[in-house]
């Protein structure tokens, strides 16, 4: 998939000549209803809605003009339409097209921020709409269902991610690209908020979504093992024998923790029995503690996934589960690479990652 089509980027050059040397903006807009409406309102939607300006509506169209010192993520309101536009406000001309019918798209043309949000969310489309579809099918599907499309969910999802990172790469001054990242930021782990942190300019940090960055940064920090030893593990395997973590120094191993409801947890099950048929002969092993509370469906999950590795569990859930709050386990699947002496190497570590490690450790020779 290409990153820009050839129109995208005679928009962003022409935005950037526009806005080049203006000192303030000016926003021309017509409003498409059949009410009768005489008020528009300008929001600025860094920290919440907060009211910049407002104008009358004469003849289906409207006017505001004012300065921005920097970008500001903005939005227009019509009195009386529930329908609202979010774009980016900078100085230079800006022209907007609203339609109160959720059918029709409104247009917004104008300044650098506004023609690298319109590329992306070009780019994007597809994905997200094949994603939508998937997604529908997905919850009406069984346990087995569930598994099969997860697979590919995770595949498109994959794909967006890397649009995503394209985008950062590319415009990593743009408040557009970093807002994009605004949802994701209580899921990402300690590393991709260290990369996603060390790639933002930080021109950036004047904005709410970047302040929000270095609070879960630091939050993470504070949860990161990496470097200390793991955590006792002491509970009881499929088998009904006694575990305990500590039991297995001397070997690489990796901990898993996932549950028989988590279908991307199913889906990293499979994908790593090939990994671990391949490396347990050479001291690699695998531990996955899940978060069940029903022991039938547990085991049921273990057997369908053909999982040949320790399977441990204290059947208590995930909540207040004291094993997954001495890791820090927020979400699943979660998984911790721990060496020979039981240290902690890496944290959310996933199966790329793992293949590339192992190879580089066991397949030198």
């Amino acid at each position: 998939m290409k990153l820009y089509n050839t129109c995208m980027i005679w928009a962003l050059f022409l935005s950037a000549q526009i806005a080049k040397g203006q000192d303030s903006f000016q926003i021309t807009g017509q409003v498409h209803t059949a009410k009768s409406v005489n008020k528009v309102y300008l929001y600025e939607m860094d920290k919440g809605r907060k009211l910049l300006d407002s104008a009358e509506i004469i003849d289906g169209n409207f006017s505001f003009n004012g300065k921005a010192n920097t970008p500001i993520a903005a939005n227009i309101q019509v009195k009386g339409v529930r329908k609202s536009q979010d774009f980016y406000l900078q100085n230079t001309t800006i022209t907007v097209q609203l339609y109160e019918s959720w059918s029709r798209p409104n247009m917004v043309i104008g300044g650098v921020e506004n023609s690298i949000k319109k590329s992306y969310e070009f780019d994007c489309q597809y994905l997200q709409d094949t994603l939508s579809k998937i997604s529908r099918n997905y919850e009406k599907s069984d346990a087995e269902g569930k598994v099969r499309l997860g697979i590919q969910m995770q595949g498109f999802n994959q794909q967006l991610d890397s649009i995503r990172h394209s985008y950062l790469t590319a415009f990593p001054q743009s408040l557009a690209v970093l807002d994009w990242f605004r949802p994701y930021l209580p899921v990402m782990n300690y590393a991709q908020l260290q990369e996603l942190n060390a790639q933002i300019a930080p021109s950036l940090n004047r904005y709410n979504t970047y302040l929000e960055l270095q609070k879960y940064l630091q939050e993470k920090k504070n949860q990161y093992l990496v470097g200390h030893q793991a955590p006792v593990i002491a509970a009881k395997t499929s088998a009904g024998k006694t575990f305990k973590l500590d039991q297995l120094k001397g070997k690489l191993v990796l901990l898993d923790f996932w549950a028989s409801w988590c279908a991307p947890c199913r889906i990293a099950n499979r994908k790593l029995v090939a990994t671990y048929q391949q490396y347990k002969d050479k001291g690699f092993e695998v531990v996955s503690y899940s978060m069940d509370d029903k022991e039938k469906l547990w085991l049921d999950a273990i057997q369908k996934d053909g999982i040949p590795w320790i399977q441990v569990s204290d059947l208590t859930g995930f909540d207040n589960n004291p094993v997954a709050k001495a890791y820090y386990v927020k979400q699943l699947p979660t998984l911790f690479l721990i060496d020979e002496n039981g240290t902690v190497i890496q944290q959310h570590i996933d199966h790329e990652e793992l293949v590339a490690y192992l190879k580089k450790k066991y397949d030198h020779n």
